[in-house]
C-alpha cells in the first residue's frame, strides 16, 4: 500500500471524484436504468469480437517494436499486455506498465529496460493516432475547444518527444557516452548495469528511426484503432443513441486523451465525464442515454482485458495474487531495476508450471 503515500494517487482520486460528480450531477437515474434495461445486448457479441481484434493487433504491434527481434511470441505479448492493462484497472500510478515489461522479459527472455522503452514508443504512436483522429473529424463535426485544444497540445508534445527519441537512437553512441559520464561516481558494477540498461532502452527507441519498421507499427496501430472505433460504434448502436458513425471516433479520441489526465485506477470518472458531455453537447444525445452508454462501455472496456489476462494467467499457472500481494516485479531500488539484461522480473517457477519459464 505504498502508493497511499504518493501525492499523485490522491490527486488522481480527487480528479476522479470531481469528474464523477460533474458527469452524474442532475441525472435522472430512473431514465438511466430504463436505458440500460432496453439496450440490445446481443450487439455486444460483435463488439466483443472487434475489441478482441483491437487488442490482438496491439499485441502484434508491440512485437514489431521489439525489432530487430522477430521471434517474440504473440501469445505472450497478448497475455502480458492485457495483464498490464488489468493491473492499471486495479492499481494506481500505471504500475501495470512495469508489470507487463517484467512479465514479457521473463516469458521471452528480453531486457526489461527494452520492454519499457517499447511501451514509451507505444504511447507516442497512440497519442499521435488519437490526435490524427480528431483532425480528421474536423470537416465533419464541430469539434469543441475542450477536445481540439488538448488534442493539438498533446500532439505537439508527443511529436516532439518522438523526434527526440528518434534522435537519441540515431546518436546512440553519444547518448551512451553521456550516461557513462554521468555514472562515473557509481560503483563499477552499477556502471556496467546502467550502461546495459541504457543500451536496451536505445534499442527500443531505435524503431522510430527505421522507416520500414515504423511503417509496420503504424499500420498495426491503424488496424487496432479502427477496431476500437468499430467497438464503440456497435455499443452505441446497442443503446440507440441516435448518433451517426462519427460519434464513435469522437468518443474514442476524447476518452483516450482523458486517460492522459491523472485519475484513479481504470480512469473512473474521467471516461464517463468526457463520453457523456461529448455525446450530449456535440451530438445532441439524451443525457440519460449517454450516461447509460458510458457506464456500459466503460465496463466493457474494463472487463475485456481482465478476461484475457485471467485466461493467460490460468494457462501459465501464474496466481493472480502474485501480481498484487507479492510484487516481485516492483522496483525496490536502482540495483533491482538493472539487475540483469534479461530483465529478471516475475519468474514462473518449475513447481508452478513444470516447464520453467512462462510461455516455453
Amino acid at each position: 500500500m505504498r502508493f497511499l503515500k504518493n501525492p499523485l494517487f490522491w490527486i488522481g482520486l480527487l480528479i476522479s471524484v470531481g469528474a464523477l460528480f460533474l458527469a452524474f450531477r442532475g441525472l435522472h437515474w430512473a431514465e438511466v436504468g430504463s436505458a440500460l434495461r432496453h439496450a440490445n445486448y446481443f450487439l455486444l457479441l460483435p463488439a466483443a469480437v472487434a475489441m478482441f481484434f483491437s487488442l490482438y493487433f496491439r499485441a502484434i504491434r508491440w512485437g514489431v517494436l521489439f525489432h530487430p527481434r522477430t521471434h517474440v511470441r504473440v501469445g505472450n505479448l497478448m497475455g502480458t499486455m492485457n495483464i498490464g492493462y488489468s493491473v492499471n484497472n486495479l492499481l494506481p500510478l500505471r504500475v501495470g506498465e512495469l508489470v507487463r515489461a517484467y512479465l514479457i522479459g521473463d516469458a521471452e527472455n528480453v531486457s526489461t529496460a527494452h520492454a519499457l522503452s517499447t511501451i514509451v514508443v507505444e504511447r507516442v504512436l497512440d497519442v499521435l493516432a488519437v490526435v490524427l483522429m480528431v483532425v480528421l473529424l474536423l470537416p465533419f463535426i464541430d469539434v469543441p475547444a475542450w477536445a481540439a485544444t488538448p488534442a493539438l497540445v498533446a500532439g505537439a508534445v508527443f511529436l516532439v518527444l518522438g523526434v527526440l527519441l528518434a534522435t537519441l537512437s540515431l546518436a546512440r553512441r553519444w547518448a551512451l557516452t553521456v550516461v557513462d559520464n554521468g555514472a562515473r561516481l557509481l560503483p563499477a558494477r552499477y556502471r556496467t548495469r546502467l550502461h546495459e540498461a541504457a543500451e536496451a532502452v536505445m534499442e527500443g527507441f531505435g524503431v522510430l528511426s527505421k522507416p520500414a519498421v515504423l511503417a509496420r507499427a503504424v499500420g498495426w496501430s491503424f488496424a487496432s484503432w479502427l477496431c476500437s472505433v468499430l467497438t464503440m460504434f456497435i455499443v452505441q448502436q446497442a443503446f440507440d443513441l441516435g448518433v451517426g458513425f462519427e460519434a464513435a471516433p469522437f468518443v474514442v479520441a476524447t476518452t483516450s486523451l482523458a486517460m492522459l489526465v491523472p485519475a484513479s485506477p481504470g480512469y473512473i470518472g474521467t471516461f464517463e465525464l468526457v463520453a457523456i458531455k461529448g455525446l450530449e453537447n456535440v451530438f445532441d444525445a439524451s443525457r440519460s442515454a449517454a450516461a447509460s452508454y458510458a457506464l456500459a462501455q466503460h465496463a466493457f472496456l474494463y472487463l475485456a482485458p481482465m478476461i484475457i489476462a485471467g485466461t493467460y494467467l490460468w494457462k501459465q499457472h501464474i496466481p493472480w495474487r502474485r501480481l498484487t500481494t507479492r510484487p516481485e516485479w516492483r522496483v525496490q531500488d536502482t540495483e533491482a531495476m538493472v539487475e540483469s539484461p534479461a530483465g529478471g522480473g516475475l519468474q514462473v517457477e518449475e513447481e508452478h508450471t513444470g516447464r520453467g519459464r512462462a510461455g516455453t
